[in-house]
């Protein structure tokens, strides 16, 4: 039962009683890695007992050994199966980087260009926007190709889906573009899921084959593959922080953009094998780690994402600050997060991967720096600097960024208070403006957000852009745009309408709903989101919302759709049902499957309780009335579950499936 709650204190008791697991830490013979070593399991500790992470694993290597690998609590607690060296860990986007890796291998071949189009190697590669003939092989690395964001579909399952890639490419030919190609730079899988497809297009192999035998074994990496390896035991597997039962075992099937598993060690040995010539020459190296990002990605100075090809940074500001190069990576899935640093001049590379929801980019920061801190390459950081409270009064030509502006799941109203000397963030709640957020001017233009961060504005091609930067240095990142006018269109086809998926599959991890609504401050504006996220749209018709925010991810495109005497909407390659279409569940009525991406939905209309017999391959998903995820067969039997009036449950199975279930009022 997803709603059970445990009491915290139990299980932060049993992770204190657990022992370290994992291999032993070893060590140079001229060289301590003690205060490293503390640093790690003090803070990875932290977030196992504090955060609920459910197991972790961290490794450094240092001039090619391995100095240190530990594992944190239980990979497998039912079979009480301890962290160790090869326990495989879902790795989300570091999988980019090899990706990566892979096009520059093929590019030192002459089997591609890395400027040249994507379509002259993938000539079944199309849009509805005619732009995308213009996406080369190096925009897809760069997070420059301007594709929407994320096709999810089955993306993260607990199955392989062999027509996942097929699909994907459906779903590109129905889609547009959100901005010119190789303008800017903003993160988008959608980019690495076709760079696989052309891996396995110009190598003529499957894209995990390509991994085995061009970069894991040149690498050593013989605890990697692309998701689990078939047969292994010895997986980390994630607890739910509600009831303390495993989670289904997470399979990537966007394999290319976030779905290898390795290990913390596995990891290092690719960046020393990066090091060392064995997966590419220096030459490539250097084009794979150097800045990358398309021109327009900030108004000036060096945007925070300094993307290479696949790596979210060729230059980490914090250490950038400090005179020390340290290229990076971070990846995330539903159930792990994990980081990688290469520092290519001291030859060091540090890799943590956690089961659950962690700081991990925090914690694999804080080790780096006591690292090189005790190895002596930098002076330990001093206190932190006193901020000046004094400022002057926002200067004019800032309040003329006051209004309304947009960026991926949040709608922002942005206010200054001249007699607070303040700035106020204001974010759309679904209904109106409430502020998120008060900012005290500190000067020239700047806005502290506290946490080393502060909030300013420019302007760029005639678009007004709030900018979040570092508090110091010229790290900066465009967080909103403005929302530009637009015609005003019927927006009554999305008004007030919540949605649920009808084409989910058994196996998607991905269950989810929306709503969408109208922005009145905006005509002809929509919202699309759920759970506290309200991305604006413009509409081109009463029908149609179009993306318009070149610096926002994983954007949709909302459409309204009339087939066979019902309503749906598209976006994000799912289609979705108004639930104020969805008919009641009739007493004794009989519920058949209608087959893959045609779900069957019914309304509970009073309290009770449901219970349900699976066919084979089937799956059955309640939702309760604010259309959150109450229970869902993927992670457990529904023998019979307390229901409310107003929950809906979808029926997921094979053409023709008949499904038992008890409903009891």
């Amino acid at each position: 039962m997803l709603k059970k709650r445990l009491a915290v204190i139990i299980l932060s008791l049993l992770l204190i009683l657990m022992p370290l697991s994992g291999c032993a830490p070893t060590s140079s013979q001229s060289q301590s890695y003690e205060k490293t070593i503390a640093t790690a399991r003090t803070e990875i500790w932290k977030e196992v007992i504090g955060r609920g992470a459910s197991s972790a694993t961290v490794a450094i290597m240092d001039n090619g050994k391995i100095v240190y690998e530990e594992g944190f609590a239980m990979a497998n607690r039912l079979d009480a199966m301890a962290v160790d060296p090869s326990t495989q860990y879902n790795i989300g986007s570091v999988s980019k980087v090899f990706t990566a890796a892979a096009i520059m291998q093929l590019v030192e071949e002459e089997a591609l260009e890395l400027d040249k189009q994507v379509v002259d190697y993938l000539p079944d590669f199309t849009m509805k926007d005619s732009r995308y003939q213009d996406i080369t092989v190096r925009m897809l690395l760069n997070h420059s190709s301007g594709l929407p964001g994320t096709f999810m579909p089955n993306g993260f399952a607990t199955a392989k889906d062999p027509e996942f890639l097929e699909n994907f490419m459906v779903y590109l030919a129905n889609s547009t573009l959100k901005d010119d190609p190789g303008m800017v730079s903003v993160y988008c899988n959608d980019g690495f899921t076709l760079a696989e497809v052309l891996i396995e297009k110009i190598s003529g192999l499957s894209y995990s084959d390509y991994l085995d035998k061009n970069i894991f074994a040149k690498a050593g990496m013989s605890d990697s593959s692309c998701s689990f390896a078939e047969g292994n035991a010895n997986i980390a597997l994630k607890y739910s922080n509600d009831d303390g039962s495993a989670l289904p075992s997470e399979v990537g099937n966007l394999i290319g953009t976030g779905g290898i598993s390795s290990t913390a060690a596995d990891l290092c040995r690719f960046g020393n094998a990066l090091l060392s010539d064995k997966i590419m020459t220096a030459e490539a190296f250097a084009e794979y780690t150097s800045p990358q990002y398309a021109k327009e990605t900030v108004p000036s100075g060096t945007p925070m994402s300094n993307y290479g090809l696949g790596w979210d940074m060729v230059d980490v500001a914090p250490f950038a600050k400090q005179g020390v190069h340290v290229i990076g990576k971070n990846g995330a899935t539903f159930q792990f997060t994990s980081q990688l640093y290469v520092i290519p001049e001291e030859r060091l590379s540090i890799a943590l991967i956690f089961a659950g929801t962690s700081d991990v980019s925090g914690i694999a920061q804080k080790i780096t720096q006591t690292l090189l801190e005790e190895k002596g390459i930098i002076e330990a950081e001093s206190g932190e600097v006193t901020k000046d409270t004094s400022a002057p009064p926002i200067p004019s030509e800032v309040l003329g960024f006051a209004g309304y502006y947009g960026t991926s799941g949040s709608t922002i109203k942005i206010e200054f208070n001249l007699e607070n000397n303040t700035l106020d963030y204001k974010q759309f709640d679904g209904k109106s403006f409430v502020t998120a957020g008060t900012y005290p001017h500190i000067g020239g233009g700047y806005f502290d957000m506290e946490h080393d961060y502060r909030m300013s504005f420019a302007e760029n091609f005639g678009k007004k852009l709030v900018l979040q930067s570092l508090s110091s240095g010229d790290y900066s990142v465009v967080y909103a745009e403005d929302i530009i006018a637009n015609q005003p269109i019927n927006t009554s086809r999305f008004e007030g309408k919540a949605w649920i998926p009808v084409s989910l599959s058994s196996t998607d991890l991905y269950a989810f709903s929306a709503v969408t609504g109208s922005l009145p401050e905006f005509p002809g504006y929509i919202f699309y989101g759920g759970d506290g996220s309200y991305t604006p749209y413009p509409l081109k018709d009463e029908n149609t919302g179009f993306m318009n925010l070149a610096y926002a991810r994983d954007l949709v495109e909302p459409i309204i759709k009339e087939a066979n005497g019902q309503t749906t909407m598209t976006a994000m390659g799912y289609t979705l049902l108004d639930v104020a279409a969805i008919p009641s569940l009739q007493n004794g009525e009989k519920i058949n499957s209608g087959g893959a991406g045609k779900n069957t939905v019914r309304k509970l209309d009073a309290d009770g309780s449901f219970g349900i017999t699976l066919p084979e391959g089937g799956r059955l998903v309640i939702y309760d009335a604010s259309l959150a995820v109450a229970y869902d067969t993927i992670y457990g039997d529904i023998k019979e579950v307390p229901v409310t009036a107003g929950s809906y449950v979808m029926f997921i199975g094979n053409d023709g499936d008949q499904f038992e279930y008890q409903y009891r009022i």
